[in-house]
């Protein structure tokens, strides 16, 4: 689907306490539909639903979810049906996102938040017949972090003391742990307000002798919880197009660019601390702003 991953070095702020190099691995620029971190964390489970003789894959996601239309595209592309179990009652106007998995044939279903809930129950309920290969929320799992970890081999990581990325359900940050060298550190920006378990959720992803690097989560910048956003995010998002021509989604990239460079205010690093910052895609998310909010 590519061949590099273009990386985009942002120039040094003159007002910067501390002079620190900041790249962007521009994920966001591998593909038109399933970019970003997507398409790593889902490969493993497309090949494995094939190998299986699997006909249709099955997910999970919300209205906004950069996961499901990524999901249903890939599914195309590999001869794949696709379903699409959506978190909540089906809306008067769809977003986006979910009209854009429908172009791809991916068929939604939509149940309230509590039976979203228990996805083994939804798995019975609408798979009776266990003809579904079925992928966890966000690529969740052990072959998302393989794919994740995997993705760091075609980049040159090695020159960095810092990868940041947004979080999720967890998998990128748990790739990075797995992929990275013992010398550095994985920050991770939660973009939901699960602070109180994600950590759990990552160590339970990788097992104590996976964990070589050290890492963090700065968990104030979710800006009220997932998709939300304030008239600050925006400002933030169009300055930052304005001065280093970077696009942000309001979903996950702008909080979690947003908290690095608050981390960097306050943060004692060395002034040839090397970061990079991943950019996991999600730029579709932006359509569903009104006309206008966003100056790209």
């Amino acid at each position: 689907m590519f061949s590099v991953i273009p990386i985009q070095a942002l120039p040094p702020e003159e007002d910067a306490s501390q002079q620190c190099y900041i790249d962007v691995l521009r994920m966001d620029k591998i593909h038109t539909v399933v970019s970003g971190n997507k398409w790593f964390k889902l490969t493993g489970y497309l090949q494995e639903a094939q190998q299986k003789n699997f006909k249709t894959i099955a997910t999970f996601g919300g209205a906004y979810s950069n996961h499901i239309v990524a999901a249903a595209y890939a599914a195309k592309m590999c001869g794949l049906s696709s379903v699409g179990i959506i978190r909540g009652e089906k809306p008067a106007m769809l977003s986006h996102t979910l009209k854009e998995a429908l172009s791809h044939n991916m068929k939604l279903i939509f149940v309230s938040r509590s039976e979203y809930r228990d996805k083994a129950q939804l798995r019975k309920v609408h798979d009776q017949d266990k003809a579904y290969y079925w992928i966890p929320e966000g690529g969740y799992g052990p072959l998302g972090v393989a794919g994740i970890a995997d993705m760091l081999k075609g980049i040159p990581y090695w020159d960095y003391t810092h990868l940041v990325t947004a979080v999720g359900t967890g998998t990128t940050m748990a790739g990075l742990i797995r992929g990275a060298l013992p010398y550095q550190q994985i920050i991770g920006i939660p973009v939901l307000n699960n602070h109180n378990s994600i950590e759990a959720e990552i160590r339970a992803l990788l097992g104590e002798k996976q964990i070589k690097s050290t890492y963090q989560l700065l968990p104030d910048y979710t800006f009220g919880g997932y998709a939300k956003k304030t008239p600050a995010l925006i400002d933030f998002m169009n300055n930052t197009y304005k001065t280093v021509k970077l696009p942000l989604d309001f979903v996950y990239t702008a909080k979690a660019f947003y908290g690095l460079k608050a981390y960097l205010q306050d943060a004692d690093l060395a002034d040839d601390s090397r970061i990079l910052f991943l950019h996991t895609g999600g730029l579709q998310g932006n359509q569903s702003l009104p006309p206008g909010t966003l100056c790209y």
